[in-house]
């Protein structure tokens, strides 16, 4: 198990790129899934590619019309 990630933290690669959540920690790598558009994305990085996102979500605010 990792003692750095959690299944569920939002991350991305130490070097930037897309925003992604861990779905699965084995051994030192971190499997992860991410929406390109409305195209589900998944790979699996090696622990210390990744760091913890601080990155803002995005807020989705709905009204009714």
């Amino acid at each position: 198990m990792s003692e750095q990630f959690e299944v569920g933290d939002v991350v991305e690669l130490n070097s930037g790129g897309e925003v992604m959540t861990v779905e699965e920690i084995d051994d030192g790598y971190v499997s992860c899934v991410w929406f390109e558009g409305k195209q589900v994305q998944r790979a699996t990085f090696a622990e210390g590619m990744l760091k913890k996102s601080t990155r803002q979500k995005a807020s989705v605010k709905v009204t009714r019309t």
